[in-house]
Formats: C-alpha cells, sequence, structure tokens
C-alpha cells in the first residue's frame, strides 16, 4: 500500500472537520479527536464551534458558548464561561449533579461519574451514584 501524501492526509483531514459539524454530541464524544484545535490566530470561532480539548488527561470536546476570538485569553482553560461541555463522554451520557424528571436515566442506561462508568438499576433514575449508589452498578 503506497504511503498517503501530506497534500492527501491535509485534504482527509479537512473532510473529518467539515463533516464532524454535522454529528450530535453523542457521536461527537466518540472522536474528539475529529474536531479543530485552537490555534491561537487570532480567528473568529462562531457559537456552537466544538473544537478537541484536553481535560484531565482525556480528550474532549468543548463547544463555544458564544461568538469569540482564538486567543490564549478565550481558550476554555483561561475563559471556561465562554466554553459549554457537552454532556457525553466515549458515546454515553455524563452522570449530571442534578437529574430532572426529563433528564432522567433509564434502566440499563451507562453514564459516567467522575472516572468511572455506571449503569442504572432503575428506570427514571434521578439519583446521582454518590447521592443513592443502590440506583446505579459500576459497568463492567
Amino acid at each position: 500500500m503506497e504511503s498517503m501524501k501530506l497534500s492527501e492526509a491535509r485534504a482527509l483531514r479537512a473532510l473529518l472537520v467539515a463533516a464532524s459539524a454535522n454529528v450530535d454530541d453523542r457521536t461527537a464524544s466518540t472522536a474528539p479527536k475529529a474536531f479543530p484545535r485552537l490555534r491561537g490566530g487570532g480567528e473568529l470561532i462562531a457559537a456552537g464551534t466544538r473544537i478537541c480539548w484536553p481535560v484531565d488527561g482525556r480528550t474532549c470536546v468543548k463547544r463555544a458558548a458564544v461568538d469569540l476570538w482564538d486567543t490564549a485569553e478565550n481558550a476554555p482553560d483561561a475563559a471556561p464561561t465562554l466554553w459549554e461541555d457537552i454532556a457525553y463522554r466515549d458515546g454515553e451520557r455524563i452522570i449530571p449533579e442534578t437529574i430532572t424528571a426529563g433528564t432522567a436515566f433509564a434502566e440499563g442506561e451507562l453514564g459516567w461519574w467522575g472516572d468511572v462508568l455506571y449503569r442504572s438499576k432503575q428506570d427514571a433514575n434521578v439519583w446521582t451514584p454518590e447521592a443513592y449508589p443502590d440506583a446505579w452498578e459500576v459497568a463492567e
């Protein structure tokens, strides 16, 4: 197999970045490296734009909450209020601190609590694993 030329690799990367704009957050969380990285070049980043960003040693997806400029001062670590976390990691929901009836977990549904993946043991589960451990089990 012939090795890919740099120009072909760049074209493929541009295609992946363009296609990544059309996927939902669940799918986006499974391939965070498909999203562009900040370069600090001062370009406009439109509200809603998702980027690849390192968080606690993992590669995650962040979304611009407002229009902003690609500068060090506006990066997620320096200006966290300008960025939103997506509610998924590796294709599974992140369990929020507060779960409402509308965001309750179904029986068998997986969710991340910190670095541990849990499975809900009940339907309409509005508890976190910390608040009511009997409603969850560690997924293996």
